[in-house]
This record gives C-alpha cells, structure tokens and sequence, in this order.
C-alpha cells in the first residue's frame, strides 16, 4: 500500500474546511440542539458538502491513490473540527458519546471518497482539473 502523500491529504482538509468550518460555526451558535430548528439539515448539509470537497481536492492531485487521499483529506478535516467541537462541548459541560466519533468520521471518510471518486471520473474522462493546467 503506497503511503499517504500529506501535503495533498493537508491541501484537501484544507479546500474542506473553508465550508465546514463556517458552516459549523453558523450551526453552533445560531442553532439550538434541542430546538428541532429546521436550518439544521441544512447546514449537516453544508457540511457533507465540504467532506466531499475535501475528497475532491485531495483525489485531484493523486490520479494514483485518489480514494485513499481523499478518505484521508476528509476525515483530517472531520478530525480538526471535531477537536474544536469536542472543546465547547467540554467546557459547556454537556454529555459525550464516544461511540458517535469514529461512527462520523467513517461517514467524512465515506464522501471524502465519493469526492474522490468524482475527481478521478472527471480526470479520466479527459476534463482539466485546476491542478493538471499548465502555463503554454
């Protein structure tokens, strides 16, 4: 098994977490988890939406290993904003379910990879990809 190429993996999270992390800034503050607030769907859309960006970035740029770049791209950025959640959940005191962290990362994983997956149809199928472009 190749080994994981980081700076792509860190260039995926990061193409991820610039939707992720507003998207769940936005959900933390404005939306109450016990209101049933209908904006909630939403923004765990939003969320998704930037796992399989995170896959995208990371598969974009490995044509060799892209679903393993891209599981790993989505679920650093699953990992960087689950610590950050983790912490105000600490500090406000509320309960934590352990078993809900790994079961969410597998599902980051998951779309990180369909972003992958997209990624490399799109670069077989003879499309550019903003990395595969080259000054004439």
């Amino acid at each position: 098994m190749p080994a994981l190429d980081w700076p792509v993996v860190r260039t995926g999270a990061t193409a991820g977490l610039l939707l992720v992390i507003p998207a769940a800034v936005i959900s933390a503050v404005l939306i109450d988890n016990n209101d049933g607030s209908r904006w909630a769907p939403l923004f765990e859309i939003i969320v998704i939406f930037g796992f399989v960006i995170a896959g995208w970035g990371a598969g974009s740029r490995r044509s060799d290993t892209p679903m393993m770049h891209g599981a790993a791209a989505a679920v650093l950025c699953y990992a960087v904003v689950q610590v950050f959640g983790l912490i105000r959940r600490l500090s406000q005191g509320a309960d934590i379910n352990v078993l809900t962290y790994p079961i969410q990362a597998m599902l980051a994983a998951t779309f990180g990879v369909a972003g992958a997956v997209f990624a490399d149809w799109y670069r077989r199928k003879g499309l550019r990809v903003s990395s595969d472009i080259s000054s004439d």
